[in-house]
């Protein structure tokens, strides 16, 4: 038992529960998908991509400076000096969904007109709903990671996760209609709600705290239009599928477009874990952290992704036909951005909140993947979208590598395993390349 716990970390826990996400989401997808019609799933996928698309930029700046903010260091349990930032944060996340909601009443009809000429929205008030339990609960496992407490973690997402899967399959498996199921998940988001409350009454007082809130959206507001601009970047590309190639093409790119969820998963969650670890260590013992572990996932990730290049083609082609041998290819080139997914200049910029910078970057990533893109897609096709993409992340990143040094006088091997980062880089550049132009090269 002692030597599976030395494993149980603030940062393995985190990871445990985005990989849980990810994993009851895939499994409920199985389940639906032999209960229900394709046009049922296509309206319950719809709902979410609302819920989604109206509220990720605002929640991940939001919680990513609330961990930058709050400091552990106030007792736990029974003292009325406990801190009250807890409830502060879960106040500017309330409102913030209050007005997202607002939002979706007064632009109804806008919304549903880019909905590819669908009738109504899904399932509007349950997605209302959704959207103003949802979203404050984010913050239960962001409170117990501030607080050092991974074990609260690990419980938490077993027995959150494991109910909103009991509750989303129970009425497909009873033959009830899908609605039963969405009725689920609004079930599920306000016994988490509910929780929530439960948590900030043990941990923190219930006073506002107007100079907190200012704080907190002075560092965040950055943070929320960079994370809109960079969210935007799926968006720019597939709107420039479209306007360079047909329907066939675009559903090429469609199933290529697409990262190692394992990648994107440990990696973030990585990075956001760390982000109070500032405001308990000090700055050497944090950077010593983040080459330590980011060295660790490198030994995991990058050999995954090598199989995978190398595999792409006949998974491709295998579980879909030879017409998507081109989507294996798009699909190879996002693996590549492992190169940029796997160094964490953010992470130290965030912890010490420097976050204004981040508008800027954003923005001239998303001008550089446009230009790239369109300059790309006429002199080499459909693929130069997706090496446009990857140029302007690759910038973005070494760009806030170059800040933090500049900045914090943080040198690159302080925080990165250079040679085990370089040694895999190019072992990975090697593998795509013999594997795309030598193997599998274009016709």
């Amino acid at each position: 038992m002692k030597s599976v716990r030395k494993y149980i970390t603030t940062i393995s826990a985190f990871q445990f529960i985005q990989l849980l996400r990810f994993a009851t989401l895939f499994l409920l997808g199985v389940v639906f998908a032999h209960h229900y019609s394709k046009q049922e799933i296509g309206q319950y996928e719809v709902m979410l991509f609302i819920a989604s698309a109206v509220s990720f930029f605002w929640l991940s700046g939001i919680l990513q400076t609330f961990l930058s903010l709050v400091k552990d260091d106030e007792p736990s349990t029974g003292n009325p000096a406990k801190s009250s930032h807890y409830f502060n944060g879960f106040v500017l996340l309330v409102c913030f969904s209050a007005l997202t909601v607002l939002f979706l009443m007064i632009f109804r009809q806008q919304v549903q007109g880019l909905l590819n000429g669908a009738k109504e929205i899904p399932y509007f008030n349950w997605l209302l709903a959704y959207l103003f339990l949802s979203s404050p609960s984010n913050l239960i496992e962001y409170l117990f990671l501030s607080k050092s407490k991974p074990n609260h973690i690990i419980v938490y997402g077993l027995v959150s996760y494991g109910l909103q899967f009991v509750f989303l399959t129970v009425p497909p498996l009873l033959n009830l209609p899908l609605e039963y199921s969405v009725i689920g998940l609004i079930t599920i988001s306000a016994l988490r709600f509910i929780f929530l409350l439960i948590i900030l009454r043990r941990y923190s007082r219930f006073d506002l705290s107007f100079p907190f809130l200012k704080e907190h959206i002075r560092l965040a507001y950055p943070l929320i239009f960079s994370s809109l601009l960079s969210g935007s970047g799926q968006y720019v590309d597939t709107a420039i599928v479209t306007h360079f190639f047909n329907t066939e093409m675009f559903a090429i790119f469609r199933y290529g477009a697409r990262e190692f969820p394992l990648v994107i998963i440990l990696s973030n969650s990585f990075s956001i874990a760390l982000i109070p670890e500032f405001s308990k260590q000090s700055m050497a013992d944090c950077l010593m952290k983040i080459k330590t572990n980011s060295l660790r996932l490198m030994h995991i990730l990058f050999p995954l992704t090598a199989v995978l290049i190398i595999a792409s083609n006949g998974l491709f082609t295998f579980f879909f036909t030879d017409s998507f041998s081109l989507s294996a290819k798009i699909f190879n080139i996002y693996l590549l951005q492992i190169v940029f997914r796997l160094i964490f200049p953010e992470t130290i910029l965030i912890g010490k909140r420097i976050t204004k910078i981040f508008l800027a970057v954003s923005f001239a990533e998303i001008v550089l993947n446009v230009t790239l893109s369109l300059y790309l897609v006429r002199l080499i096709g459909i693929t130069g979208i997706v090496y446009g993409t990857f140029l302007a992340n690759l910038f973005e990143r070494f760009v806030l590598i170059a800040i933090v040094k500049h900045k914090l006088k943080v040198k690159i091997h302080e925080y990165i395993p250079v040679r085990w980062y370089l040694t895999y880089s190019t072992a990975i550049l090697l593998v795509y390349y013999v594997v795309d132009f030598w193997l599998y090269p274009l016709s």
